[in-house]
């Protein structure tokens, strides 16, 4: 995963957690708004049916919730201190919906010509499992727009705030040590993105040093312990060639001389084995060994021959 989409992961998780802690602060919230504002109505509505009630002494009568939404009841004169504001949530029968929906109920008394009575006054108001599933759906819509942004922000703005960081490190998959080609870094306002790169430069020019270095040292060695080699089997080719020595003697230093050769050959290995490790050879090729078995073999029928062995290749399927 990339690291700008490891962080828009990041932020994804919490834009979750946080919404869903601000969608219960808002739900809430909204709600005791509404509350207020329906008892404010229903409180403002209780005074004009009052003072209303003043004027026609007929409106008295309204026992039932009708067309308007309040009833009118005598009450006991000790029973009107029981009914002091009260508010409440209550469901009512809807013509128009034909099922029960939620209401906010006032409940008051007011005395007139002497007489208490109980006014109740209704007012609709809205599901709450309405409210809360139009929350959820602008609650998603908020968190899908908030998360778009954030990826549209991240591949044009922040994609070029990187830049540098991914420029490294296409220039540190292109680097290879044994290529005299050290890394240049591009400039950048950035103190981390600077540090990063210098440090980088360091790192990779000291390794460069230390494997020329390393380089020019397995070669010097080699070819310094490759030169008295060959003069000391030189030297005791010649002193065989003298047929002065005696055969045991001949035969020790027939021993020195075998030893002398395998070094020798070890030497030459070793070196190619450096070089190969240092991958001073950049061509490769691919090589049907099948091919070249038969080629050695050819090479060798005549010899095998003379030594009445038989050569018999057997050729690998390929394991491709």
């Amino acid at each position: 995963m990339k690291l700008l989409n490891h962080t828009t992961k990041y932020f994804a998780i919490l834009l979750i957690v946080l919404i869903s802690i601000w969608a219960v602060i808002f739900y809430f919230a909204m709600l005791d708004e509404v509350y207020d504002s329906l008892d404010d109505g229903l409180e403002n509505q209780k005074e004009l049916i009052i003072r209303a009630v003043n004027d026609d002494p007929d409106l008295l009568q309204d026992t039932e919730f009708g067309v308007n939404n309040y009833t009118i009841k005598n009450t006991e004169v000790g029973d009107h201190t029981k009914f002091k504001d009260s508010y409440r949530d209550t469901l009512m029968y809807m013509q128009n919906e034909d099922e029960y929906e939620p209401i906010r109920m006032l409940e008051s008394t007011f005395q007139q010509d002497g007489n208490y009575y109980k006014i109740k006054l209704i007012t609709s108001m809205v599901e709450e499992d309405d409210q809360i599933e139009n929350l959820f759906k602008y609650l998603v819509g908020l968190y899908l727009v908030l998360i778009l942004s954030i990826v549209v922000l991240n591949n044009l703005v922040m994609k070029k705030v990187w830049k540098p960081f991914y420029t490294l490190i296409d220039r540190l998959k292109g680097f290879r040590i044994e290529k005299d080609d050290p890394i240049k870094s591009e400039p950048t306002t950035i103190d981390e993105f600077n540090l990063l790169n210098q440090s980088v430069e360091r790192l990779t020019e000291k390794s460069r040093d230390s494997y020329v270095a390393q380089k020019e040292f397995i070669e010097n060695a080699a070819h310094e312990l490759q030169t008295p080699l060959a003069i000391a089997i030189n030297k005791l080719e010649l002193l065989l060639e003298q047929n002065e020595l005696s055969g045991l003697q001949s035969q020790e230093v027939g021993g020195v001389l075998d030893n002398l050769t395998r070094l020798t050959r070890l030497n030459k290995s070793l070196l190619l084995l450096s070089k190969i490790d240092n991958k001073q050879y950049l061509e490769e090729e691919t090589i049907d060994f099948n091919e070249l078995t038969k080629n050695v073999s050819t090479d060798f029928s005549d010899f095998a021959t003379h030594k009445n062995m038989r050569l018999n290749v057997v050729a690998n399927a390929d394991p491709s």
